[in-house]
């Protein structure tokens, strides 16, 4: 029984100790949180600015209430010598304690250098928040306008920005990339590229009455501009992503028109899984790509048709594999993860080359096949 009493006097001293502990620690009120959604990375002349989403929230009794109608989104921008600099200077000029377990979205300006991608996501590698998995776009411009398109349009916001990658991901119209893909890639990675745009449109009668201008307006939107390889000029069309997302074992799925005949079928895919191999042949280094998806076309089909329609999916896309990879492998662009399936297989042959490995990515050739299933 006295063994027990000590026991029910311990637990109030435990409650209180805690208490106590977090009374004297680091204790921030929500109302100087900012919650950090999305950020943009430009270059500037003395190193980078950083344009920042966050979300504010408003603790009870704060002086401004929120206002639901609008998004309680503000932007930051601060620049510095480095992205983590940059950072810091946005804590101290906005007054919030920025926090980025939130964090959904990062996007690179064009002009940015990937070449070390260790030292410009330093930042996100010394912040435990920062999921791994935060999603990559590049910008066709500035990351920052990309960023500050909400204040113009406020559906357009972090979120929205992750859902057009999201669904052009999904639809294989692109390439998704994100943070961990990018710092385990040997020097080049695919990812979505987005521009802005600027459209004119008329205000209606009763805008005209109240704002006295012309009767017309300026909307700002996202729109995919295609697939950015990293550390290149090059820029993927949707045909050409599609393909790469195959290869890349990212495919969910797509669709395809067929000319079947004398009539064109519009065929969705699905199912699309890739597995490769790559084997000395006589010396050269030969690269098997096997992709297999379901076609499951917008009409009624023979099986006389249906085996003509696996036919031109299949030969489409075996061309479309081929000459890609051939293409960017001849530049030494690799998207596609071929180096790390050379070091595996062929280490001895990997290191021989290690000061030329375009040269040795060059040589390599390639050949694809396509299974199709028609349902």
């Amino acid at each position: 029984m006295m063994q027990s009493g000590k026991h029910i006097l311990l637990i109030p001293t435990a409650v209180l100790a805690c208490i106590m502990c977090s009374s004297f620690g680091r204790s921030i009120s929500i109302d100087r949180r900012g919650l950090v959604h999305a950020i943009g990375i430009d270059t500037a002349e003395h190193g980078y600015k950083v344009t920042m989403q966050i979300f504010q929230p408003t603790g009870g009794g704060a002086d401004t209430a929120v206002d639901s109608t609008k998004p309680n989104i503000t932007v930051a921008v601060s620049e510095g010598r480095t992205v983590g600099e940059a950072i810091s200077a946005a804590r101290s000029s906005t007054g919030k304690e920025l926090f980025f377990g939130h964090l959904q979205l990062i996007c690179i300006g064009r002009d940015v250098s990937l070449a070390d991608p260790y030292a410009l996501f330093a930042f996100a590698l010394g912040d435990k928040n920062i999921s791994p998995a935060a999603e990559l776009c590049m910008a066709e411009n500035t990351a920052s306008e990309l960023m500050e398109i909400r204040l113009s349009e406020e559906e357009i916001s972090s979120e929205a920005l992750s859902g057009v990658l999201k669904l052009s991901g999904e639809y294989t119209e692109t390439v998704s990339c994100d943070l961990i893909t990018l710092l385990t890639s040997d020097g080049h990675a695919a990812m979505p590229m987005l521009t802005a745009l600027s459209e004119e449109k008329q205000n209606s009668s009763k805008q005209k009455e109240d704002s006295g201008d012309s009767g017309t307006e300026v909307s700002r939107s996202i729109k995919l501009k295609g697939t950015a390889v990293t550390e290149s000029s090059d820029v993927l069309d949707r045909q050409q992503a599609t393909a790469a997302a195959m290869l890349c074992g990212k495919a969910d799925k797509a669709c395809v028109v067929s000319k079947i005949g004398n009539f064109s079928v519009t065929s969705s895919l699905e199912d699309i899984s890739a597995h490769r191999t790559i084997d000395l042949n006589n010396g050269r280094l030969l690269l098997t790509n096997r992709i297999t998806l379901t076609a499951r076309p917008d009409r009624q089909l023979d099986s006389r048709e249906s085996d003509a329609l696996a036919q031109a999916i299949s030969a489409r896309f075996r061309n479309e594999c081929d000459r890609l990879q051939t293409e960017m492998l001849s530049r030494g662009e690799d998207i596609f993860g071929i180096s790390q399936l050379i070091k595996h297989k062929f280490p001895e042959l990997w290191l021989k080359n290690a000061d030329n490995t375009d040269t040795l990515l060059a040589a390599v050739s390639v050949h694809t096949d396509v299974l199709v299933k028609v349902d």
